[in-house]
């Protein structure tokens, strides 16, 4: 194996493993959204409404995984569920007046902490880390239908 490859699989199990323990250690995301509901609260604020298989391809996890984070979610009032406009039949799932509040206030206190744990890095630094991580993102996400 080529050493750097293994170097950046060590790296991406610790960036994973220290993440979470930021999140349970950090005062400040205390209340804040669970990773699951966070980012299904975030493709609903930007894309509108969806059905569960909408919400679960785009988080790439099975419907039944998503069924019952939509069920907690709208169980704390941040999601409602409604009927399709088009198709009567079919549910959506919205983002609610409360799911926006709580989404907000988890991206500002997540902010803050990563304003702090990265304030001593360049805007050229910043700017690299975020399209790497993309990449990465975009690379782990095509190689799903290869493995």
């Amino acid at each position: 194996m080529d050493p750097v490859i293994g170097d950046v699989e060590r790296q991406v199990a610790l960036l994973l493993r220290l993440a979470d323990r930021n999140r349970r250690r950090s005062r400040r995301l205390d209340g804040t959204l669970e990773r699951s509901a966070y980012l299904a609260l975030s493709r609903l604020a930007e894309d509108g409404p969806a059905g569960i298989n909408e919400i679960a391809d785009h988080l790439r996890l099975d419907a039944s995984t998503v069924t019952r984070q939509v069920l907690q979610m709208e169980a704390a009032g941040y999601v409602e569920r409604g009927r399709d406009e088009s198709d009567g039949r079919r549910s959506v799932i919205a983002v609610s007046a409360a799911g926006l509040d709580a989404l907000a206030a988890t991206r500002h206190a997540r902010a803050e902490v990563y304003g702090e744990v990265l304030a001593g890095w360049s805007a050229q630094e910043l700017d690299t880390l975020a399209t790497s991580l993309r990449r990465l993102n975009e690379s782990l996400d095509d190689s799903i239908d290869r493995n």
